[in-house]
């Protein structure tokens, strides 16, 4: 359709004898032309046809200037160029306006745009894309920082609009010492400086600063206080004090009535200093609440675990219907998803996936929804629905695998876990912190030495080895994996230590039998000059618990009578625990069932039954057949689907066998087979007693067979029994064969 008029206009400038008068307006209409779906427009012929009679005679300024937008508009800045570098083509001012608004965001280009700077003299607007350009490439914004300053642009009584540009240029591209000195340098500031100034601080960590300025600008009087620039400081804000005064200042401004954004701004502060009955006070001001409103009310609420609240707040409300003129977005179902994982609600999961299938915003390949959906199915126990996603994933960035990986660590399918680090190495993907950490927890969990010093390489050469969360995760990796030198290794490497760094190396000591050099490390830790390495409740527990499976009864008994005494720590069930476990290795079984009765009454039906299983395990061990009574009882009561407190009663001396049994038999408890699991390569192998099923059954009691034959004395006895043993092991193969 306009198409028609263009031909029209091409006819009338044919027939009155090609005035060059028309030619600028005709550029300018073949401009409307140009769709961007088009890779040939039609329009670029007709302007390519009326360039080349054009260039019979001179053309004016203004029509090549047409002409050049023309092309650039139709993404042939070749063309552009070419005409530019033809001696004929008149330039002016407006021809480098031209050229810096509509060339491709480049570095090539955005070199070219600089250095014909030069050359024309640019007005304002030309100046301020021209910093637009130089955000983007490293060293431009200098450049052109010294072209305005030697050009008196910015020097006294200079332009402040760019100024506050360049200010803007310096902060995202993360320079903050070159906007502060600017900032310092600046005769005139405005609100936009203040606030270009304050979100810098703020981006580059430092929000006390950033509040600091805010009350410097505040103190200032000259500058009017608007909502952009107090949205910035309640980002800085998160202690529930300074947040009060600024929601003081903006009713004091007036400036909370009708700017949603301050409100909102007020709600997500209000969220991060957890006092959640102001924010939802702010909430219900709102006057035209928007999508906004509710994903920071919702956001706030799931955070703080009162997902209860959340869903009466959205069963009060037509939000999720589209009522109230609001509509969800996709930041509404990520908000859903993580509520859908503190409530472990899987089939939830499945709605808001459908809800988003019917809203087409997986074909945006949406990858924060996508990665909050795949958390979600994985968290909720929906492993193979995780799976399936996110092989059906097109696009996938560090966040995806990390969160892949974790899910497949947290649902006890820790090779899967690392089967997937290793893809997403192959796929070219740098891991971060977050990655590595769900990597090592992997392989601490299947307890693989190999695969953790495979891991500790790739955070060596990705540099995240000497970051001290995955420096911690490392030492306690290698403590579960039993390799020690390695653990003490990572732990002598790291830079800087927190007190959960002394925590794992000390609780690997003591889980590996190593309870004297957990107390020097202890000692160690005391005499450390940092004021924020001091012992703690989990630091006295792991010296407990190594003291406890050292057999060192004194010297647990001496830290845990320092716990209160040298650093004012209560014991809790755990500690006391501990305790009762080193009473029952050393036979005091009365000051043992003391601490449980008088000091464990707020514990937990687990930690009871653990206790007093660790007492009826000793009644066993030393015939106390009264306290084994009184123990089995109260395990029994705690735990009677638990087939251990049968066991160990049955066990006692003088235990009643057949009640037992029949207890058993009345509440339905099975026995649950003891096993071994032996690695053999990358597959782990699982054993029970007098096992008949393994595939290599044959081989694995022929060994057994032999190691006898070296441990038993060469005696007649001895000898007749390893034949009976060998008679049953030969028995017993034959009937698994059999089945």
């Amino acid at each position: 359709m306009a198409a028609v008029p263009v031909g029209e206009a091409v006819r009338r400038y044919l027939g009155d004898g090609k005035p060059a008068a028309l030619l600028p307006a005709l550029f300018k209409l073949c401009c409307t032309l140009f769709l961007p779906s088009q890779s040939k427009p039609p329009a670029l012929a007709l302007a390519s046809q009326l360039h080349a009679d054009a260039c019979k005679r001179p053309i004016s300024a203004a029509a090549s200037n047409s002409l050049l937008t023309c092309y650039l508009r139709a993404a042939r800045p070749d063309l552009a160029l070419a005409h530019l570098r033809c001696p004929s083509t008149p330039t002016d001012d407006v021809t480098y306006n031209a050229l810096v608004a509509h060339l491709p965001p480049t570095p090539a280009y955005s070199r070219l745009c600089f250095a014909s700077l030069p050359l024309f003299r640019p007005n304002l607007a030309t100046l301020l894309a021209l910093l637009r350009r130089a955000s983007s490439y490293d060293n431009l914004s200098a450049a052109v920082h010294a072209w305005l300053t030697k050009t008196a642009y910015i020097s006294l009584g200079g332009n402040a609009e760019v100024s506050n540009s360049l200010l803007a240029v310096y902060a995202a591209s993360g320079e903050y010492l070159a906007v502060s000195r600017l900032f310092d340098e600046m005769p005139v500031r405005d609100v936009v400086s203040w606030t270009s100034m304050i979100g810098a601080c703020l981006d580059g960590g430092s929000a006390a600063q950033a509040l600091r300025l805010f009350s410097e600008m505040l103190a200032d009087g000259a500058v009017e206080l608007d909502g952009v620039v107090l949205v910035v400081a309640l980002r800085a804000c998160n202690h529930l004090a300074l947040g009060a005064s600024l929601h003081a200042v903006a009713e004091r401004r007036g400036l909370q009535g009708d700017d949603v954004f301050v409100a909102n701004s007020l709600v997500d502060m209000y969220d991060r200093c957890l006092d959640l009955r102001s924010a939802m006070k702010v909430f219900e001001m709102i006057p035209g609440k928007n999508v906004v409103s509710w994903n920071s009310m919702l956001s706030g609420l799931v955070h703080a675990g009162r997902c209860a609240e959340a869903l009466e707040l959205l069963g009060s409300s037509s939000f999720l219907k589209g009522g109230d003129d609001v509509d969800f977005d996709e930041t509404t179902l990520v908000v859903l998803l993580q509520l859908c994982k503190k409530l472990d609600e899987a089939m939830w999961c499945r709605s808001v996936h459908a809800v988003a299938v019917r809203r087409l915003w997986f074909a945006s390949s949406s990858l924060p929804l996508l990665n909050a959906l795949l958390d979600a199915y994985a968290k909720c126990g929906l492993l193979e629905h995780a799976l399936r996603l996110f092989g059906g994933m097109c696009d996938k960035n560090v966040v995806t695998w990390s969160t892949l990986i974790a899910g497949c660590t947290h649902n006890g399918r820790p090779h899967e876990a690392m089967a997937c680090s290793v893809a997403m190495r192959e796929a070219g993907m740098t891991p971060n912190s977050i990655t590595m950490l769900s990597i090592l927890q992997a392989c601490a969990d299947c307890a693989e030495t190999r695969a953790s010093r495979c891991a500790h390489g790739v955070a060596v050469r990705s540099g995240l080895a000497l970051e001290r969360d995955v420096g911690n995760a490392l030492v306690d990796t290698y403590g579960k994996c039993g390799d020690l030198t390695a653990a003490m290794r990572a732990f002598n490497a790291m830079p800087s230590k927190d007190v959960l760094t002394w925590n794992s190396m000390i609780g690997a000591l003591g889980m590996n039998g190593h309870a004297p050099d957990a107390l020097a490390l202890l000692d160690r830790m005391e005499r450390e000059d940092d004021d924020n390495v001091r012992p703690n409740g989990v630091t006295m527990l792991a010296v407990l618990s190594a003291c406890g499976h050292g057999g060192l009864v004194e010297e647990g008994m001496t830290h845990f009578e320092r716990m209160t005494a040298k650093y004012s720590l209560q014991p809790q069930v755990e500690h006391l625990s501990c305790m009762v476990d080193m009473l029952v290795r050393v036979g005091d079984l009365e000051g043992a069932t003391k601490i449980i009765e008088e000091r464990m009454l707020s514990a937990t039906s687990g930690s009871l039954a653990a206790a007093w299983s660790a007492l009826l395990s000793a009644c066993r061990s030393h015939g106390n057949c009264e306290v084994g009574r009184d123990a089995a009882c109260r395990v029994l009561e705690l735990e009677p689907d638990n087939s251990a407190g049968y066991l160990m009663s049955m066990s006692m001396p003088g235990g009643e066998q057949a009640r037992m049994r029949w207890l058993m038999r009345q509440r339905g408890v099975k026995v649950t087979s003891g096993h071994s699991v032996v690695q053999v390569g990358q597959e782990a192998h699982r054993f029970v007693s007098w096992d008949g099923c393994h595939l290599h059954r044959a081989q694995v009691y022929s060994m057994l067979g032999l190691l006898h034959q070296q441990i038993l004395p060469p005696t007649h006895d001895s000898n007749h029994h390893l034949h009976l043993h060998h008679q049953h092991l030969t028995l017993s193969c034959i009937d698994a064969t059999s089945h």
